[in-house]
């Protein structure tokens, strides 16, 4: 299980980085992400667990992503980057689809807190998010916690 951890923190934290500092999720990485949990989980997880995190992986890039389709209609602009919903998928796969609305809360409540400090430091609020940061130390978090 610690190795399992420290595979999914040295995954996550180049994409936790390049989001923060360039709001970029490059698709190499976020494939790596996703394809090593697959693969490890394949082989490592018994099948009802293993079918879990195949669903996790679906649902997490899903609901991110009709949220971004659906904002994109509604408002004719972008509100979310492409990989964020890729990255909930990658994130679904390594903890199984029932940590999926906790590891969003915990992003989201990170997302504020960040928000937050920055009104509170600059008095100006941000235009542009690295919600792939907030995801991506939230998975960790419950992953290490859970």
């Amino acid at each position: 299980m610690a190795m399992a951890m420290a595979v999914f923190g040295w995954l996550l934290l180049p994409l936790i980085i390049l989001d923060y500092q360039r709001l970029w999720l490059p698709n190499r990485l976020l494939i790596a992400l996703a394809g090593v949990g697959t693969v490890g989980g394949y082989f490592l997880l018994p099948d009802s667990i293993w079918t879990d995190r195949v669903i996790g992986g679906a649902l997490g890039f899903l609901s991110l992503e009709a949220i971004r389709q659906g904002f994109r209609k509604i408002r004719s602009e972008e509100g979310m980057g492409g990989g964020d919903p890729k990255l909930f998928g990658a994130i679904g796969v390594w903890l199984g689809w029932q940590l999926l609305p906790m590891t969003l809360l915990l992003a989201c409540l990170i997302g504020f807190a960040h928000v937050a400090t920055v009104y509170v430091r600059d008095r100006t609020l941000p235009l542009r998010l690295p919600f792939g940061t907030f995801l991506s130390v939230a998975a960790f978090l419950l992953a290490a916690f859970h």
